[in-house]
């Protein structure tokens, strides 16, 4: 530079100006100090700005903005769960059956080609949310003479078939045999050509608080010496009867509703009994009766017992018909 410039920005020459500024900085200062503080709001909205938010009121926008984007990752509806392939819910059943620890479903769904097959002393035990689909023969088939098998919260569906047009091939969602044992616990059952529930032999099931809908046959078929205790559960139509019953076989229904069946409600016949306490029943054909019992051969002994058993209004035959060697108590 030349040096009339370099004496310019000396520090003589720049000493003023900055004198300048540092006495206008105190002057403000000063005033500032003069003012008094205020709130602490009143603070902080001076430092933001005017057009500024509180700094408590900027912590409460990011909290909130914080719990709506929490809530909404709630809220939002999950990603569909891929279903269980059949193999591997086959290899999940075993296991289970194994180490007595149950399956969890949760909320999946899988198809079957071949009933899961309950056998000796083997004891399975599935929990829900969850659908099971099968078109064999049976989605579940019970044969052991141990605890046998458990469902809970659970979607069955029998599928039709085209190997199985016989009428004895038509199977059923859920069939025991032997000494086979199964409890239905909040269960949905249906069956789109078959037996709804089938017990046969000396098996013996309970149902508490499911559903049995429409199936293609009798919604629940129980014969020889078989055993079936029903509480607080609906069994909606069923073509022919809701309930059917032969030889010594043994059916307790409770706080339950048999309903909108082709034929009849319960039919028992043979030496059956069948004991009804606090039961709606309807029947669709006028021909027949809701409720009957029959015992015709000479070494039949049935029974039945109805206790506070209501006939719905939409039935379009009797409501009760007993004929032959029949124990009824009213």
């Amino acid at each position: 530079l030349r040096p009339e410039l370099r004496r310019s920005r000396s520090p003589s020459t720049r000493a003023p100006r900055r004198a300048a500024v540092r006495s206008s900085k105190t002057h403000q200062t000063r005033s500032r100090a003069a003012q008094p503080l205020g709130p602490p709001a009143a603070r902080w909205t001076r430092r933001v700005g005017r057009r500024g938010c509180p700094a408590r009121h900027i912590m409460q926008m990011v909290l909130l903005a914080r719990t709506a984007h929490a809530l909404t990752a709630q809220v939002a509806p999950k990603a569909s769960v891929p279903p269980i392939s059949e193999h591997r819910f086959l290899e999940l059943c075993r296991a289970a059956a194994r180490c007595g620890r149950p399956v969890e479903m949760q909320g999946r769904r899988v198809a079957l080609t071949k009933a899961i097959r309950v056998q000796r002393q083997d004891e399975l035990t599935i929990h829900g949310p969850g659908r099971i689909d099968g078109s064999g023969h049976s989605v579940f088939q019970i044969e052991g003479n141990g605890q046998g098998l458990l469902l809970r919260d659970l979607d069955l569906r029998h599928r039709r078939a085209p190997d199985r047009a016989e009428k004895r091939s038509l199977g059923a969602c859920v069939f025991a045999r032997g000494r086979g044992a199964v409890k239905l616990q909040r269960c949905r059952v249906t069956s789109e050509e078959g037996f709804g529930v089938w017990l046969v032999q000396r098996a013996r099931a309970v149902l508490h608080a499911c559903e049995i809908i429409d199936p293609g046959r009798t919604a629940v078929a129980v014969f020889n010496v078989a055993k079936l205790d029903v509480s607080s559960s609906t069994i909606q139509g069923g073509d022919q009867h809701g309930v059917c019953m032969r030889g010594e076989a043994y059916v307790s229904i409770r706080d339950s509703r048999v309903v909108g069946a082709a034929d009849r409600a319960c039919y028992a016949y043979m030496s059956a009994r069948l004991e009804l306490a606090r039961t709606e029943v309807s029947a669709k054909d006028a021909t027949c009766a809701a409720i009957q019992c029959e015992a015709l051969r000479p070494h039949d002994a049935a029974r039945l017992v109805l206790d506070d058993v209501v006939v719905a209004s939409d039935t379009r035959g009797r409501g009760c018909s007993v004929a032959g060697n029949v124990a009824l108590t009213l």
